[in-house]
Order: structure tokens, then sequence, then C-alpha cells
């Protein structure tokens, strides 16, 4: 029997939901480059749970299906749409944990179609905003009802001397708090890569989880059993390949063959997050016949064509476009960034 426990799937959909959040955290992927997500783009849209279901369906697979953003619960029908989704397929979320439907979601949607939760705990912004103490209310809610939950804050730089005070904290109202990477820059350093030794220990990573983003020529499965999906329903391969695989509301269609990761620094490795998909990717096609995408550098100039002059990334409002143009490139780090660690 296919559950939470000998889940059995064929693909994997990351839904990027839409980018606003009720939280600003400094660190947040979506504003690295000095932009508030709230501002910057559109607000959330329902999901179009019969089309979704309909594209589904005529895939004939069983999919996981990862709910992030942005914050997923601000969806207005996102329990709506678990209910429906989890009757044939697996989901996983992604989320800050503070909205008010988490609790119709631990009430209606059956813990073994969901693979984990992962409760971002996003501390300083949590207390900033009062939230905290809903943070832990609804993960103990989420825990009492059986689904796996685990609470996981970003091991941002400045949080490493209070790491410990945290954890403490936690466990005391019983939640076992552990840390993730940081991917981004911080004071001219880059990380994961400029996390010492010391800091490492600090937060309990090890030098195996910063080399899963260092996937240069290696094989990965996007494309052709894992996807991204895009707030307009358009779906990717990846966050650095932007290869179409169709529209979720529309159709999708996988391809053939593996890839090789033509990216030096990979802040996606979606062969190591669900690494079984992988294993199981190679059992079909083998490792020998992988394709090699175009290089990353030779993408920017049609990415940014395609964002800002033609406007196909069209769930970026107008002002949002003309101001990422100008955070991008009038910060002379930025540029740096871009050129070191994606080209």
């Amino acid at each position: 029997m296919s559950n939470i426990r000998n889940p059995q799937y064929d693909a994997y959909l990351h839904l990027i939901t839409s980018y606003q959040c009720n939280l600003e955290c400094n660190y947040c992927e979506a504003t690295q480059y000095g932009a508030n997500p709230s501002v910057l783009y559109t607000k959330t849209y329902p999901i179009n749970i019969s089309a979704l279901k309909k594209t589904l369906n005529n895939s004939n697979k069983i999919y996981r299906i990862n709910f992030t953003g942005g914050e997923p619960f601000l969806v207005p029908n996102i329990v709506e749409a678990c209910i429906e989704l989890t009757k044939e397929h697996f989901i996983s979320f992604n989320t800050n944990l503070t909205s008010k439907k988490v609790k119709e979601f631990a009430e209606k949607i059956n813990p073994e179609r969901v693979l984990f939760i992962n409760a971002s705990c996003h501390i300083k912004e949590l207390e900033r905003k009062n939230l905290l103490s809903r943070y832990i209310h609804n993960f103990l809610l989420c825990k009492n009802r059986g689904f796996n939950i685990g609470a996981i804050e970003v091991g941002y730089p400045p949080l490493l001397k209070e790491s410990d005070k945290y954890k403490k904290y936690f466990l005391e109202k019983g939640i076992d708090l552990t840390f993730w990477v940081y991917v981004g820059p911080y004071k001219g350093k880059f990380y994961p890569d400029s996390y010492s030794k010391k800091e490492r220990k600090i937060l309990g990573l090890t030098k195996k989880y910063i080399d899963w983003f260092h996937q240069y020529g290696k094989l990965c499965n996007v494309g052709y059993n894992v996807g991204i999906i895009h707030p307009n329903g358009d779906i990717s391969y990846c966050f650095a390949i932007n290869k179409s695989l169709g529209n979720i509301y529309e159709g999708i269609k996988f391809k053939d063959k593996l890839i090789r990761c033509p990216v030096k620094f990979c802040n996606c490795p979606m062969n190591m997050y669900d690494l079984p998909l992988f294993r199981k990717a190679i059992s079909e096609v083998g490792p020998y016949d992988a394709e090699w995408i175009q290089p990353f550098k030779n993408r920017i100039k049609e990415n940014m064509k395609n964002l800002f002059l033609e406007r196909k990334q069209n769930y970026l409002i107008d002002n949002t476009r003309k101001l990422i143009i100008e955070k991008i490139m009038r910060n002379k780090f930025s540029r740096k960034y871009l050129l070191k660690h994606w080209i």
C-alpha cells in the first residue's frame, strides 16, 4: 500500500504558489536585492483545482506536489486543493506555519498523504511580528495530529551566536529545532561555501550538505520526473534551467532523458532533495545518454528578454519588473555574485 511510510509516486512537482509572504525576512531569496515580496509581486490567486487535476490525471502519473512560496497558506483555496490532491497524490509543504488555515488543514487532511511539513522557523521575524506563539501552537497541533513535521531555521550567519539559546527554548516547548544552510550573500561572502568548520558544527551541518549545491556536470533528473511550477502555472526543469515542460493548467510533458547540471552553483539540487526519485530515474533510463543543457551564461540574455521585454513572466506586475532591473543592475555586489556563482 502506498502511504507516508511507503510512498509510491512517479514524479515530483515543486509548486510555487506565489512570492507573496506575511513575513519579511531579510535573508529571503526574494529580498536579497532589497526588494520586499509583498510590494514586488502580485497577490496570491486561487488554484484552479479542476484544471490542475485534469493535467495530473492525463499524465497517468502519481505525483508528489510540494507547496512553497512565498507562503502557500495565503492561497485562498489551499485546503480545498489539498483535499482533492491527496485523494490520489502525495503533498508536502514549505510553510512558516502562521496562517489560521493550518487548523483547518490539520483537521481535514489525511497525514498519511502528507510526506512532510517543513515548518520554516524564521525566529527573529516571528518574534518581531508577535507570531512565535502561533507558530508553536500550530506546530504542536500538526505534530499531535500525526503529521511528519520538522522545525527548520535558516543558518543565517548572524543567528550563529544564538543558536544554542533557540534550540533550548524550542526543546522546552517539545520541538526539536534544526538548522539548514543559508544560500546567499552576507557581508561580502557567499554562503553556504563560506561557513567555517566551527560554524558548520554550531549549526549541525556537515560538508556533505554543502557539497549538494555543487552540481556542475553531475546527473540530475529535472525535466525527466521533476519540474518547477511557477506562479503563472508554467513548468520548467528547475530554477536554473528555464526550458519548458508545459503548463500545469494545460498539460505537462516530461523529457525522456536525464540532464547534466550546467551551473557552477546549483541552488536547487533536486536530485538530492528527492534521492529515491533520482535513483528511480537512473534505473529507468540509465546515466549514459544524458543531455548537456545550454550553459547558463548563454541563456541570461534570453531570460532577461523574456522577463523584461516580452513579459512572458506575466505574474510580475510592470512596476515589479522595473524595480528588479534597477535593484540588480545598480548593485555591484549583486552583479559580481551573479557572475561568480551562476555563470
